[in-house]
């Protein structure tokens, strides 16, 4: 379950990011940039309201992860893996946080026009998020929220073992593969992008799936 101090410091620290975003929120235009393109050129705009509903988004998901494990069928389970919840949950709302301030960022211009800083930043944070995962995966034990949750691995322990590990081999390559589209962002362009990131989450997603059917059918010995 999920640490009663990290909650609430994540809490505390999520009213304070929030109340910082008030102090900011008069100077906003009207319509401030939400989206940005492979090469760092703004293609989305929205109304200033939605820099609210971002810096809330963290929030929501906090809550969120405080409520699932309590309604899990194996709850008893996330004791086993305590500290990889926490510090997944303490990363993830760290980086969702960061993500909440892009819009101010650019409008203020600390954030320059046509740089791929910003998908640096995000896909950047993305991919190393992969990677921890990847690294502490095979220490998930059987739940129903979080991991590799095929259903032959959450119907035998012994198989879904075997899918954590391998889908610790897959988040690894699948973070690398995020960090690589971010790095030559500027040679691949939106679309191929698009299309690495497709391969790795789709491609990464549809390997684990196959993967773990094949020890379900005695095929992976």
């Amino acid at each position: 379950m999920m640490n009663k101090k990290l909650f609430w410091g994540l809490v505390v620290f999520l009213l304070l990011n929030f109340a910082a975003h008030l102090v900011f929120y008069p100077s906003l235009p009207d319509t401030v940039p939400i989206h940005w393109g492979a090469r760092g050129e703004v293609n989305g705009w929205g109304p200033k309201w939605s820099v609210l509903v971002t810096a809330l988004l963290p929030a929501g998901l906090l809550i969120l992860f405080r409520i699932l494990p309590a309604i899990d069928p194996k709850a008893e389970n996330y004791n086993r893996f305590r500290s990889i919840w926490n510090g997944f949950i303490l990363c993830f709302t760290l980086f969702m946080t960061a993500i909440g301030w892009l819009s101010e960022l650019a409008v203020f211009g600390v954030l320059p026009d046509q740089s791929n800083l910003v998908g640096i930043l995000v896909g950047g944070g993305v991919g190393i998020l992969f990677i921890l995962l990847g690294n502490y995966m095979p220490r998930i034990k059987q739940n129903y929220t979080f991991g590799c949750r095929t259903p032959w691995a959450l119907d035998n322990e012994h198989n879904w073992n075997r899918t954590q590990r391998m889908g610790g081999f897959t988040f690894i390559g699948m973070g690398i593969l995020v960090l690589l589209s971010c790095v030559f962002a500027g040679v691949l362009g939106d679309f191929g992008v698009l299309i690495v990131l497709l391969v790795a989450t789709l491609g990464g997603s549809a390997w684990i799936y196959l993967y773990s059917y094949l020890v379900y059918k005695g095929r992976m010995k």
